[in-house]
């Protein structure tokens, strides 16, 4: 690494605050002892019969994934908060949804109905979700309430990986209507894919139109933009 880009990266307000914050380790074990092992147990024994989705059974390593999910919570500042109501898009299994409960937040996810893992842990995490795939030029349902934010990490709706992925007026579109959900003074985070292995998140396009709408960007693949208006 250059000299240069380890003095920018010094620099950066984002980097000082994820060095402090590193400083003050959420234990894992927190999260842990919030989960019945009986029900994790039964539900990773269901996974790993023969016949089933195997591949799906990762989503049961509890550890693996509040690990990953306590860090996406303190990158965004949620263990610092008050309580927010979030709204999860992708949300998977729910491990973020859930690490935020335990620090006193509340929230709802949406993703896919496949694999019925996903709902299977929902339960186990005592939280709510409903089916629905994300398309371009198409609204976000209405789940009854509004949120103080709405997060989507490890992004593929915005079809990442395809010849021509979503163009600013796609993520127009989406970020108009994800804001007909928010509370006053809410915001959105989006956590972005590379579009090839080890190759950029995201077209100078993209980047340039999510920052036109005062998006702070973190290591390219983070856009966290600002608060509606009250």
């Amino acid at each position: 690494m250059k000299l240069t880009h380890k003095l920018k990266k010094l620099a950066n307000p984002e980097a000082i605050k994820r060095a402090i914050s590193s400083l003050r380790p959420i234990p894992v074990d927190r999260f842990l002892k919030e989960i019945d092992p009986v029900e994790l147990k039964r539900i990773q024994e269901a996974y790993s019969l023969p016949g089933e989705a195997s591949n799906w059974r990762k989503y049961t390593d509890a550890k693996v994934y509040l690990k990953m999910n306590i860090h996406r919570v303190r990158e965004i500042g949620l263990d610092k908060m008050p309580p927010q109501h979030v709204l999860d898009i992708g949300s998977g299994a729910g491990y973020f949804l859930f690490v935020c409960r335990v620090l006193g937040h509340s929230g709802f996810g949406l993703d896919l109905e496949e694999p019925k893992l996903y709902e299977e842990m929902f339960q186990l995490f005592g939280l709510k979700r409903s089916a629905h795939r994300v398309e371009k030029f198409k609204p976000l349902p209405d789940t009854g309430a509004k949120y103080n934010l709405i997060t989507a990490f490890s992004i593929v709706f915005n079809e990442h990986w395809k010849p021509n992925p979503w163009a600013p007026a796609e993520w127009d579109y989406f970020l108009n209507d994800a804001s007909q959900h928010l509370l006053p003074g809410g915001r959105i985070y989006l956590n972005l894919n590379p579009m090839t292995p080890g190759g950029a998140y995201c077209s100078n396009e993209v980047r340039d139109f999510f920052l036109s709408k005062g998006a702070k960007a973190d290591r390219d693949c983070n856009f966290f933009f600002p608060p509606t208006e009250k």
